[in-house]
């Protein structure tokens, strides 16, 4: 069997279950399912796992019936698919170049993170949904002064942190030994 065969099989199943609801009913019932199960069995709020089980079935069951929940749900997850893959590229890379002593890492890690969060919650329409349609436009306009607004709110963290730094790590309280 040659490869190319292989792979448009292959395709041709996933085109199929495609079809048959899979992605966008089958698997976003079972992540609902599984979630809601999850919270109510953790907060433990019913003592029968029954009615945790049924109510989390029957949350699932509504939350598919909206086609724009499940639709959320398959362009969330494939651009949170495509920013782990490029988080996973940028942690190889950092990996090269910072040293893990410093933990500069992690901060980087951190900023680059929350913002592949945002590029992934943009991407899947959320904004729009949350905002209004002319959110994006209203973005592409301010962007520079939330650019700015960042970077200075960062400024002030780092010296605020840095200034802490120095007067836990300096003195004793003025008294000479």
């Amino acid at each position: 069997m040659d490869s190319i065969g292989f792979i448009g099989g292959f395709r041709d199943v996933v085109t199929q279950m495609g079809q048959f609801g899979v992605f966008d009913v089958l698997l976003p019932l079972v992540f609902v399912f599984t979630l809601v199960f999850a919270i109510l069995e953790k907060i433990n709020i019913f003592q029968n796992k029954g009615v945790s089980l049924v109510l989390s079935l029957i949350i699932a069951f509504f939350t598919i019936s909206n086609a724009y929940i499940s639709g959320f749900f398959m362009y969330l997850f494939s651009n949170l698919g495509l920013g782990i893959a490029i988080l996973l590229v940028l942690v190889i890379l950092l990996g090269f170049g910072l040293n893990e002593q410093t933990g500069a890492w992690k901060y980087i890690f951190g900023i680059v993170g929350g913002a592949l969060f945002l590029v992934v919650l943009g991407r899947s329409g959320t904004f729009s949904m949350l905002f209004g349609p002319n959110f994006s436009f209203w973005l592409q306009q301010n962007a520079a002064w939330i650019i700015m607004i960042l970077v200075v709110g960062l400024a002030i963290v780092g010296v605020y942190l840095a200034v802490g730094r120095t007067n836990t790590a300096g003195g004793h309280g003025g008294g000479h030994p």
